[in-house]
């Protein structure tokens, strides 16, 4: 799978992209297709939205995976955390873990932010139970925590 995020800033920094308009969304499209352009399969492919970033998933083709090392298999996997929202899926079937929560926790990045905040799941809708049962997933907030205040100071 092959992943490409697009983020829009103004003079006040990250526009979250519940404010973006629809011309924002296909543009960003436009620049993760480019940005991708050449690998993996445009026929399989998730357009979802963080809060500050859209992002696009694409299928990488069986040729790119057979070039992979063999260490590449045995790394560590998993998922940072689920999507606001999201938008569309062409020839990818969507599971549970890959749809937003339902009721997320807003974790605010910034306190002077309140528009950019990461979802926290609930820990009780069917895609928080999905994401919850994947392998390797960082699913504690506090390395996030400890990440974020190293960001912010």
């Amino acid at each position: 799978m092959w992943l490409a995020s697009y983020s829009r800033q103004n003079d006040r920094g990250f526009i979250a992209t519940g404010k973006w308009k629809e011309e924002n969304i296909e543009r960003g499209y436009e620049m993760l297709s480019k940005a991708l352009a050449g690998v993996g399969t445009n026929a399989r492919e998730r357009l979802f939205r963080m809060n500050i970033t859209l992002c696009l998933h694409r299928a990488a083709r069986e040729e790119e995976i057979a070039e992979l090392p063999d260490t590449w298999k045995d790394a560590p996997t998993g998922m940072a955390g689920g999507p606001v929202a999201l938008i569309w899926s062409h020839g990818i079937h969507v599971t549970d873990s890959c749809k937003p929560c339902e009721d997320p926790e807003k974790i605010i990045l910034y306190p002077n932010r309140p528009d950019l905040w990461v979802p926290g799941d609930c820990q009780r809708c069917p895609p928080c139970l999905a994401r919850a049962k994947i392998e390797n997933r960082p699913n504690d907030l506090a390395s996030f925590e400890a990440e974020k205040k190293k960001v912010i100071t």
